[in-house]
């Protein structure tokens, strides 16, 4: 069975318990950069795949391949698609495949210390709503801890001999298809072991190389997608803190330091340098929820807290390193929340320390390609000036 993503949409499989291998198609419900990247991947691997999605435009942008994503890869993989069509009609997309993915929007919550989840219950309540039968559904995306007990299942209590897993994908926007394709773990939370043979099956055609499959229960699933993340952020809040210790004493060379500490083997160099600290819609969020849910079930979460703090410490940090500069202009360049064409800016390290120097009374100068800058003057309006480069 293969495996479908979408970041703005969860991804929900639904694989029938008879012969994946022999359908060989796959529905995917919610094609949005994830999902459209996803189900393109499943089409190059051999699939026949149809895309559903509530936006009528949208998919006959789709059908039609006038469609156009900043994503590096989509905009060649579409147009050189033959078996990938899209629809509105989920009665048609069940029908279509004994492998569903659903990737619905889990955005944060207010306080952004979970995830809502509302999206996801509808879909999935209407998915029961048609009591589907003998099949796996799979989510996809990121969920809170204890989601398929405590939730999940109940949604789907109509369902006969169906079960619900977990198997959400570790990618980065602006990166999506090649991290679909070269992933280094795949996690699964499986609700049977049929289940979890089902979406094994299904990776195994997208991925290049040969990545580690990772099987456990969903809960633990649902446990390590948030701990790995986590994991990460620790690291980069720590090179900076270290970066920013050698900063502050004379002598000290911070690259040195810390391509020093990265050569042991117990360490590694990946995420292990100085700069700007972690943003984006995948590992500010994640980090706080695994301190949420820990807070929730009774530990305290002190390493989540103190990476989210010295994540913020190191943005102060940088801007004071910067108004000590005392420059009549400040000039801040490709601004999204990593490098890349991608106009995400969630979070963006570089925009909250152009942000306080601005507030500071500062002359702050944002250059960026036209959506880049489109997207910071939605949150940051007349804050800065802009300028225009070309992408």
């Amino acid at each position: 069975m293969k495996k479908l993503w979408f970041l703005p949409f969860i991804t929900i499989s639904i694989i029938s318990i008879s012969s994946v291998r022999a359908q060989n198609s796959v529905t995917v419900i919610g094609i949005g950069k994830l999902g459209l990247c996803s189900a393109l991947c499943f089409e190059k691997s051999g699939y026949n795949v149809l895309g559903i999605d509530i936006n009528q435009a949208y998919v006959t942008s789709l059908n039609n391949k006038t469609f156009r994503s900043f994503e590096p890869q989509v905009n060649v993989l579409l147009q050189n698609s033959t078996h990938f069509r899209a629809t509105c009609s989920l009665d048609e997309g069940l029908k279509f495949s004994d492998i569903c993915y659903i990737m619905v929007d889990t955005p944060s919550t207010p306080h952004k210390t979970a995830y809502d989840q509302r999206n996801l219950n509808k879909v999935l309540s209407e998915i029961n709503k048609r009591k589907v039968s003998n099949k796996h559904i799979v989510i996809g995306c990121t969920i809170f801890p204890g989601y398929i007990r405590s939730i999940g299942k109940n949604l789907i209590k109509d369902c006969i001999n169906t079960s619900l897993s977990y198997n959400p994908e570790f990618i980065a926007q602006g990166n999506i298809i090649h991290g679909l394709q070269y992933p280094d773990i795949v996690l699964i939370g499986e609700g049977s072991k049929e289940a979890g043979d089902a979406v094994e099956t299904l990776h195994r055609g997208v991925y290049r190389n040969n990545p580690r499959f990772c099987r456990m229960s969903p809960d633990s699933a649902e446990i390590t997608k948030l701990a790995l993340n986590c994991f990460v952020t620790t690291k980069i809040a720590y090179a900076n803190m270290i970066g920013d210790i050698a900063e502050q004493t004379p002598g000290a060379d911070k690259f040195a330091i810390l391509d020093a500490v990265g050569g042991d083997s117990r360490i590694g160099h990946l995420y292990l340098k100085p700069g700007y600290g972690f943003g984006g819609p995948c590992f500010p969020r994640d980090n706080r929820a695994l301190g949420s849910y820990a807070q929730i079930i009774g530990i305290e979460p002190l390493i989540p807290q103190a990476t989210d703090a010295s994540n913020n410490l190191h943005a102060q940090f940088m801007a004071k390193q910067f108004l000590d500069e005392d420059r009549e202009v400040y000039y801040f360049e490709n601004v999204t929340y990593k490098d890349g064409k991608v106009p995400i800016i969630e979070e963006s390290q570089k925009l909250v320390v152009a942000a306080i120097l601005a507030k500071s009374g500062k002359r702050v100068v944002i250059i960026d390609t036209e959506p880049v800058i489109q997207e910071v003057q939605k949150s940051f309006g007349n804050l800065f000036e802009y300028q225009i480069r070309e992408g």
